[in-house]
């Protein structure tokens, strides 16, 4: 008896599962909300029911710089980007995937090969590194001095006899190997790059600002940081110079800059990991200490990943007159040579 009351009232279920939703009769009352979602879940109308109630995806994502936690909804299309962009850098690949899905009309600005494109530099992080250090006024580059570089005295200039024909790419692509040198002058956005070339042979740093209305001379200033700046660069044909650049945060003005645009200058030189721990933590002062970094991770011959190096930037007091005072950077070598021989005469 039990057996057969259940069959029947199953049979009955699956008929009403089966049966289609009907309009209702004319004159007849509309469906409250309610039923009429119930109706529509019943003949299995999925697109209407979404249609009707939309699901609005809150997802909060953990910035990895602040370690705050990160409501995306409330963003613009371009903070998504930059929160990207940090989760990328940082492997954070979960949460960028979270920030991905709660945003699918955003897709393709925030593919990782969108991203890439607009990252200072391609390498993975050590986990021992502080990660990126670029300065966060864009006007403000930092440069490594040869021995022979007074800035506050002479600027940052071109080398006498330099090629003005080279481009921006030609001078990128020589480097420091150049022969001839271009009329490009380099510079970095970062002061943690900076540091770690310096910081060879405890060499000084320039702190310099660009002039206002530089940036508007076309073809003065590339930052090689900005996707587009770059692309005007090296066009298609950027190769590993392209990487290099990315990688280095390089910023190349053509001429160079005067004295006036030189904002400090530092000196930098290695620190054991007990200092670099105690000046982090405050447990030791130094007056004359600027700020302390990790270097990058540097990749050996044998694809072997070194642990990044702490390093001191110091203040550093120019001595203006300690060494001579350079020549006209704009004379030729023609030129110089006249003048040698004027004065011998």
């Amino acid at each position: 008896m039990y057996a057969q009351g259940h069959r029947a009232r199953q049979s009955a279920q699956d008929e009403d599962r089966r049966a289609p939703a009907h309009a209702p009769r004319p004159g007849a009352r509309s469906p409250a909300p309610g039923t009429l979602l119930h109706l529509q879940r019943t003949a299995g109308n999925a697109a209407a029911v979404r249609a009707l109630a939309p699901v609005v995806q809150r997802v909060a994502v953990t910035d990895p710089n602040s370690r705050q936690s990160v409501e995306t909804s409330g963003l613009s299309p371009e903070q998504r980007v930059v929160l990207a962009t940090q989760l990328l850098r940082a492997k954070k690949t979960k949460e960028l995937e979270r920030l991905r899905t709660a945003h699918p009309d955003e897709q393709a600005s925030l593919s990782e090969q969108a991203l890439r494109a607009i990252m200072p530099r391609y390498r993975d992080v050590h986990p021992e590194s502080e990660g990126e250090s670029e300065s966060e006024d864009p006007n403000v580059f930092y440069r490594t001095l040869r021995p022979e570089e007074l800035p506050l005295r002479n600027g940052l200039r071109p080398p006498v006899g330099h090629d003005v024909t080279k481009s921006a790419a030609d001078h990128i692509r020589a480097g420091s190997r150049a022969k001839v040198k271009s009329s490009w002058v380099s510079f970095t956005r970062s002061l943690k790059t900076a540091a770690a070339w310096a910081a060879e042979n405890e060499s000084r740093i320039a702190k310099v600002k660009l002039p206002d209305g530089a940036r508007v001379v076309e073809g003065r200033v590339y930052d090689t940081t900005d996707p587009e700046q770059l692309a005007a660069v090296f066009g298609n044909n950027g190769g590993s110079a392209e990487n290099f650049a990315k990688a280095s945060q390089e910023v190349v003005v053509k001429g160079g800059l005067g004295a006036e645009a030189v904002l400090q200058v530092f000196k930098a030189k290695y620190l054991t990991p007990e200092q670099y721990e105690q000046y982090k933590t405050g447990a030791a002062t130094d007056s004359d200490l600027y700020a302390v970094v990790r270097t990058r991770a540097k990749v050996t011959e044998n694809k072997q990943k070194l642990a990044p190096k702490p390093i001191g930037i110091y203040n550093h007091q120019e001595t203006e007159l300690a060494a001579p005072k350079r020549k006209d950077r704009d004379r030729t070598p023609d030129e110089d040579r006249s003048s040698r021989a004027r004065l011998t005469a």
